[in-house]
């Protein structure tokens, strides 16, 4: 609704989505998918994500909270959601409650759902080890206590375990002690399991087939990879145009001083919006398809544009390009990352929710 007004929106295109989906499956190949849908699908609408995903066959669906996965059960997705994130006993009934599967970290975690389900009740779970990460997970060396919590409860059933890798460089040194894990305790509690390891660069690495399910998370939504497209796009359109004269300044704390008669478009978009304040006079934008450079500080609500050089073929309402593309020229959520010393991920998260999501097939 925010979008009729200001007419500032994300452009989602759940086709490229899906294509994205289809090239991340074909180098997973026999691996089951797991889209990481955490964040509101990066920033991208977790809703209609994950219904892209859902037809598409995608195994389980990654969130980080609870109430990440209490929202898409509330809308209407059946595939199973698997928790990443820790919880308490309110947690557990919440999780028990709307059928969501929890990756366990910790010993308190089976306390808690041991309190929320009845003694034979066998619900699934999936445990993560620690393998190099060191944020989530067991220890290796609490693999003993891992077993004996299964072998002793009829109330959990182990249907996964997994890990996370921190790097490229330290995929093998991770994956020679999420194998001995493996290992272990198929050896102990003599039944098989789900495994996966894998992220987006694992996918792309091309780890195929080595685990039996693997979780895409930025690749899925075009980054990371030439293989896949991005499928978000922020536009806006020129709210004002400003004669500012040689000498005078635009924006909070005067940084920018203009070095001739200039002509400036004023912006509809925000930090509050999710446009870094740190990208004041760094970031370009298309305008009928030429860059055009930020001057002056970013504002909370806006932020302006030098249009001189396209002084006679610019006007009020043109449509503004902060992230895709106008013709042949684009702009990547990477490129303002690198300018604003910082990910990709940080930016496509950093869009708010009062930047309203239009999608297109």
């Amino acid at each position: 609704m925010l979008g009729r007004y200001r007419n500032t929106f994300a452009e989602v295109n759940l086709q490229t989505l899906a294509q994205n989906y289809l090239t991340l499956q074909q180098l997973a190949g026999e691996t089951g998918l797991i889209p990481m849908v955490k964040a509101d699908a990066y920033g991208h609408g977790d809703i209609q994500v994950a219904k892209v995903c859902e037809r598409l066959g995608a195994k389980f669906l990654g969130v980080a909270l609870i109430e990440e996965g209490v929202k898409l059960r509330l809308n209407g997705i059946q595939t199973p959601i698997l928790v990443f994130g820790f919880f308490d006993s309110i947690g557990a009934d919440a999780i028990v409650k709307y059928r969501l599967t929890p990756v366990l970290s910790e010993p308190a975690q089976f306390e808690f759902l041991k309190t929320s389900l009845h003694e034979s009740a066998s619900y699934p779970v999936h445990v993560k080890f620690n393998t190099g990460m060191h944020r989530l997970g067991f220890e290796p060396s609490q693999l003993n206590e891992v077993i004996d919590f299964f072998e002793q409860s009829n109330f959990l059933k182990l249907e996964g375990i997994c890990s996370h890798f921190l790097s490229t460089e330290a995929f093998d040194s991770q994956e020679n002690i999420f194998q001995n894990v493996i290992k272990i305790l198929k050896s102990k509690l003599n039944q098989n399991f789900l495994t996966h390891i894998s992220n987006s660069a694992g996918i792309i690495k091309g780890l195929k087939n080595r685990y039996d399910l693997a979780r895409p998370g930025i690749s899925l939504y075009g980054y990371g990879s030439d293989k896949v497209k991005p499928v978000l796009s922020l536009k806006s359109t020129v709210s004002l145009l400003r004669n500012v004269k040689k000498g005078e300044v635009v924006s909070y704390g005067a940084q920018w001083k203009a070095p001739k008669d200039s002509l400036i478009a004023v912006v509809a978009l925000g930090y509050a919006d999710g446009m870094p304040r740190n990208l004041s006079n760094l970031a370009e934008v298309l305008i009928n398809s030429t860059r055009c450079p930020v001057r002056g500080v970013i504002c909370m609500d806006y932020f302006m544009v030098d249009v001189s050089h396209i002084a006679d073929h610019v006007a009020v309402g043109d449509e503004i390009v902060i992230i895709g593309s106008q013709k042949d020229e684009s702009i990547t959520a990477e490129e303002l990352a690198k300018n604003a010393h910082t990910i990709s991920y940080e930016i496509l998260t950093g869009i708010q929710v009062r930047v309203p999501r239009v999608f297109v097939h």
